[in-house]
């Protein structure tokens, strides 16, 4: 029996008085029957203006069906909004539902029914098994269904352990090179690929180039003894993003006697979402004793607090996730900069709601999506097959070693260097963490109980009499079980507590550093991240692909700040400890060290450097070549009606190679400084602005003595007028200009009409 409460609806014309109960408590009432009378008050239009009042007396029909138990109204009562009307017990509560039936009476949930708002289907509408997407189980079962599995943990003095699959204990890929050098123990690789393991997915359908292929698995190093020492302490899931299939074969080598994980693996064909993972999946009630592993965190939106991020396992170099096209972009590894660059004063990406968390991972799970990321996991596979990456890496390794070899003295080496590494040792430390929040939890679950206890037995005799009796202890109290998101925050955050961290070179554009990945996970270990750098901060971490930023020179003015490489802080992370800084520390000039007495230094953010990189890429994309051309044809056409054409001579400015890289290197944000103090420099950092703009330019500039001398951009503010780009003079001729007259005559005496020049230039540029 299932007592339910059934309300109203929203579908009265509210205000409503009840007239006449039709049933009394015990009567058995059907679905659709009318079980109480009722009136309302409405106003009729007769015409434009007038309206009259009228009552309308009708029924209330039963959306339920069973034995009246209680009424939640009474006659004469007047009702306002939706409220309950009733209790019934039912012979049926539909809590356990498969494919729209009912498992317990076979009744059809979907049946409409019109006397209620709502389908039974929404009596049960909780998937918490792994292997099944058609049962459905309501609130009710589902609480006491987990609260049961919590019992049975906390007897087992276990908690639950959520794994993923690719790059976290293992790494897949298909490029049939691997068969090949598993094959051959001749070759560099053998020694390191001789344990890889393969199977055949024959049941995904025709796919291509890629059906039937194999798929090559790498078991992280120490896999076997980490999953049977964890499994002492925790019970596994697999969680992946792979289908059924692919979950399925990778347990088989992982778990070949179903000891470990059984069938609790859960696939992206069952996750209810093909671009984010949720707890609440599997634990829809509570995630108190889940903890998760997993080198992807940003898939984990609603869960970050039960993650223990740990370092993608890249044995297959190059590969990546191989069912990365099912899981959003990644942003803790930065892409190569090509975005134009945000705008200073512009808005930052806004921080993502929970609610847009929870959108995503509800969206773009319809049928269209889901072929679209099938297709491009396709392409990727085809890719691996058709290129063989790994092949041609080991040949560039063979070119390498061989003319190595021919350039030796002493007779050539029998061994070449192999692609290929088996050295990750990622899961020693992850062990030992396991094994610290496992002890640390259940260390604060006793003392809990144990206080407790204290306090039950501590009562004035006075109370003796009112005491309830003492339960038999057996060990489970769901009271007292503590939060493992809270403690497993507690043992991270004293890692790196006090210091102070900017990061250079390491945040995508356009995100915060305090919402970006690399930046959370510095947050969660206790670390305080800045965007700028200060007398505050205690280190830089310096991307490896970009030592050289402006971040770095502020910071080497201040000597108290440790300026290391981004590996410092990715192997605290991952071994959860302070580690010594100085074999991590960055090389810095002494001209660096030196120059930095003031405190003059402008503040740099992130953006700003990733707006320099962007001008750099910019000047090497331009091309300087047309815009060459171009302007020295724009002086010729300015030069043409001089009478004294034979006295001049028409200089056009000529970039060279050095120049392009000088100007790559420059600092932009100097070249603009420098643009405010001398007018004429501006034309030296806008040589790729159009013809057009260039040419307007030098029209209303022009003056008295135009086309008469060239400012250099190191020369005294002298006889700016007209002056012509000059590029910007690099190594030894910066040296010998700086001895040089910076203005460099052209005609002193020439005599020719400028009204004219203004003239046919303003004819010209009309003309374009």
């Amino acid at each position: 029996m299932h007592d339910k409460v059934v309300h109203l609806g929203s579908r009265l014309h509210y205000p409503i008085i009840v007239t006449k109960l039709l049933k009394k408590p015990g009567d058995a009432i059907k679905k659709q029957e009318s079980i109480f009378e009722y009136k309302f008050h409405w106003k009729r239009r007769v015409n434009d203006d007038t309206w009259n009042n009228e009552t309308t007396y009708t029924e209330f029909d039963s959306p339920a069906e069973g034995k009246l138990k209680q009424w939640r109204i009474r006659e004469g009562q007047e009702i306002a909004a939706d409220s309950p009307c009733l209790m019934v017990e039912e012979a049926c509560g539909h809590e356990v539902q498969v494919q729209g039936l009912c498992s317990l009476c076979g009744a059809d949930m979907t049946e409409i029914n019109w006397a209620s708002d709502n389908l039974d289907t929404d009596r049960a509408m909780i998937n918490m098994s792994h292997d099944q997407t058609v049962l459905r189980v309501s609130e009710n079962v589902a609480t006491k269904a987990e609260h049961e599995n919590q019992k049975r943990l906390l007897r087992q003095r276990k908690l639950s352990l959520v794994v993923d699959l690719d790059q976290t204990i293992i790494h897949a890929c298909i490029e049939p090179t691997i068969g090949e050098w598993k094959n051959d123990p001749t070759n560099p690789n053998y020694e390191a690929v001789k344990d890889v393991r393969d199977f055949q997915l024959n049941d995904d359908g025709p796919r291509g180039l890629t059906s039937g292929c194999t798929y090559y698995i790498k078991l992280r190093p120490g896999l076997k003894e980490f999953l049977e020492e964890v499994s002492k302490m925790y019970e596994l899931h697999v969680y992946t993003m792979g289908t059924r299939a692919y979950a399925l074969n990778i347990a088989k080598i992982v778990d070949p006697d179903q000891k470990l994980f059984g069938n609790r693996v859960i696939s992206r064909d069952e996750n209810g979402s093909i671009t984010s993972k949720s707890l609440q999946r599997l634990f829809p009630v509570s995630t108190d004793m889940v903890v998760i592993i997993d080198d992807r965190a940003d898939v984990w939106p609603m869960n970050r607090p039960n993650l223990i991020k740990v370092v993608p396992y890249d044995f297959f170099k190059g590969i990546g996730d191989i069912n990365s096209s099912f899981l959003p972009k990644r942003t803790d590894i930065l892409p190569v900069l090509k975005s134009k660059p945000v705008e200073k004063g512009a808005p930052l990406a806004p921080k993502p709601s929970p609610m847009d968390e929870l959108a995503k991972m509800s969206g773009g799970d319809d049928a269209v999506s889901l072929k679209i990321q099938e297709e491009e996991q396709e392409k990727t596979l085809e890719k691996q097959i058709k290129d063989r990456p790994l092949l041609h890496m080991q040949e560039e390794l063979d070119k390498e070693d061989d003319q190595q070899d021919a350039n030796a003295s002493e007779s050539p080496s029998a061994h070449h260097r192999n692609v290929l590494v088996d050295d990750d040792e990622e899961l020693i430390g992850l062990q030992d963490h396991l094994t610290d929040l496992h002890t640390e939890f259940y260390e604060t679950y006793d003392q809990r109980r144990a206080q407790r206890r204290e306090k039950e037995g501590t009562h004035p005799p006075a109370h003796s009499k009112s005491r309830r009796r003492a339960s038999v202890d057996d060990g489970v109290d769901l009271s007292m079980v503590p939060n493992v998101g809270d403690i497993l925050e507690n043992l991270k955050s004293s890692v790196l507590s006090g210091l102070v961290i900017v990061l250079s070179g390491l945040v995508p554009l356009g995100v915060r550093v305090e919402e970006s990945e690399i930046g959370m996970q510095a947050q969660s270990f206790g670390a305080q991240v800045l965007d700028t750098v200060s007398k505050r901060v205690t280190h830089l971490v310096v991307a490896s692909s970009r030592p050289r930023t402006k971040k770095v020179q502020q910071a080497a003015k201040i000597r108290s700040i440790k300026i290391v490489n981004q590996n410092w802080l990715t192997d605290c992370l991952s071994q959860w400890r302070r580690l010594d800084e100085q074999p991590y520390l960055l090389e810095i000039l002494d001209a660096d060290r030196e120059k930095g007495d003031d405190d003059t230094t402008e503040v740099t953010s992130e953006a700003d450097e990733a707006e320099d990189a962007q001008t750099g890429q910019e000047l090497k994309d331009f091309d300087w070549g047309e815009a060459e051309d171009e302007l020295a044809e724009f002086m010729d056409d300015g030069d043409g009606d001089d009478d004294d054409d034979d006295d001049e001579e028409s200089i056009a400015p000529t970039v060279t190679e050095s120049d392009v890289e000088t100007l790559d290197g420059q600092n932009s944000k100097g070249i603009k400084r420098k643009a405010d103090a001398d007018e004429s420099d501006d034309d030296a950092s806008n040589l790729g602005e159009s013809v057009l703009a260039k040419k307007q330019r030098l029209a209303r500039n022009r003056g008295a003595s135009s086309l008469r001398s060239i400012q250099t951009p190191n020369g005294d503010d002298q006889d700016t007028e007209g002056s012509l780009p000059t590029p910007v003079p690099t190594g030894d001729e910066a040296a010998e200009d700086r001895d040089k007259d910076p203005v460099v005559n052209v005609d002193d005496g020439a005599d020719f009409d400028e009204d004219e020049l203004e003239r046919e230039l303003l004819a010209e540029l009309m003309a374009d």
